[in-house]
């Protein structure tokens, strides 16, 4: 494996054996461990994070390969992720690390920080280590950046619009101006 090459529009994982469609567990019991990762990091080094890349890179919750197999998910398949502090839909890869059965990965950065505590502790971080989870597998996608934040923290959308946020069209991979699109703005405000 080559990881010199970070532009990439998923990061390189391993092939997955022995994946049934249907795990042995419909709900996986583990461990949140989050941090930083080369293919996140040249993604922000690019200025991509409104991008495909970016979501995929930072949006990837990686697994040991034998907790891959008790939810039945292969490479690229999503996993839902709870934590007492919020939930978030992300991709599901096998670990470059395994084996670490029982624990969960995913890059610091907007997906993990809708499950990780806001709690500082005076420090000026959050936990980023240990939190306990759970992980499942859904048919709801990964959201882009843009997407995530106003689904999460409710960016770019009205009061009236909350309840259909995450059916809403997406914002895409370009940047938001008080919920407008870019191209918006070049048609009407320029």
């Amino acid at each position: 494996m080559h990881y010199a090459n970070t532009y990439l529009e998923r990061p390189v994982v391993g092939e997955l054996e022995n994946v049934a469609q249907e795990g042995t567990h419909k709900v996986l019991k583990c461990m949140l461990n989050t941090g930083s990762d080369i293919y996140q990091g040249a993604c922000k080094k690019r200025g991509s994070t409104l991008k495909e890349e970016y979501k995929n890179a930072s949006g990837t919750c990686y697994m040991d390969p034998r907790d891959m197999v008790k939810l039945g998910v292969k490479n690229w398949d999503t996993v839902l992720v709870k934590t007492d502090y919020g939930e978030v839909v992300l991709n599901a890869a096998k670990s470059r690390d395994a084996p670490h059965e029982g624990t969960i990965f995913v890059c610091k950065g907007p997906w993990a920080n809708t499950i990780v505590s806001h709690e500082t502790y005076c420090c000026s971080d959050p936990t980023y280590k240990g939190i306990h989870a759970t992980v499942e597998k859904t048919d709801r996608k990964v959201l882009l950046m843009a997407d995530l934040m106003r689904w999460v923290y409710k960016k770019y959308v009205d009061e009236e619009d909350d309840d259909v946020v995450e059916n809403m069209e997406s914002l895409g991979e370009r940047p938001v101006y008080n919920g407008r699109k870019w191209e918006e703005l070049i048609d009407h405000d320029i």
